[in-house]
């Protein structure tokens, strides 16, 4: 009988272990860069991008005038840490209202079902947009793109190669968002796993 728990809690301990990784690697990836523009000349990053903020960095921040224009709007800070906190709380939720459930139409949707697919389908957007939005932002700072390397000149003293990247912890984000929404998708078979 004791066994036959244990079994039955195999596809909700997948589950729940899933969403607890993919809760991780957002807490992580978000305190990793996402995009840099290394400039070659000074041997350093000139501008980091983080999912909640814009970092000028190293030499460059003597040279604010060099990035006028290219700067992250005031309501992007407090708004990139409410979703982080909406993120982080629906992931979580999800594990207290795991048995709750109410109807789509026809359809039943478990509650921890609707959080995790929902968390997803936002994670998706924000990886979507967030390369959309550098690529917008990014030509202001001497026409650097999204990837790639550009010759800049600001004047006769001040002229570098500029290398512009998205970083590994972009793509580990990428993953999240498909990985939650599979797993709302197919709730149900992953919760019968190990069930007679």
């Amino acid at each position: 009988m004791e066994n036959s728990k244990k079994n039955n809690n195999i596809g909700r301990w997948i589950f729940g272990g899933v969403t607890l990784v993919a809760l991780g690697l957002i807490l992580y990836t978000w305190f990793q860069p996402f995009w840099v523009a290394f400039i070659e000349e000074l041997g350093e990053n000139g501008v980091v991008i983080y999912p909640h903020a814009m970092n000028i960095t190293g030499t460059l921040r003597d040279y604010p005038q060099w990035i006028v224009g290219a700067e992250m709007p005031v309501w992007f800070w407090p708004a990139m840490w409410v979703y982080l906190l909406i993120c982080v709380f629906s992931l979580l939720a999800s594990f207290l209202f795991k048995n709750e459930w109410f109807r789509f139409g026809k359809k039943k949707v478990y509650m921890d079902q609707f959080l995790v697919g929902l968390i997803g389908f936002g994670y998706i957007v924000f990886v979507i947009v967030f390369p959309l939005v550098i690529s917008i932002m990014a030509p202001r700072f001497g026409g650097v793109k999204l990837q790639g390397s550009v010759f800049i000149s600001m004047d006769e003293h001040t002229e570098s190669w500029v290398n512009t990247a998205l970083q590994p912890s972009y793509w580990i984000a990428c993953f999240i968002g498909p990985v939650l929404m599979l797993m709302a998708i197919f709730r149900n078979k992953i919760m019968s796993i190990g069930k007679s």
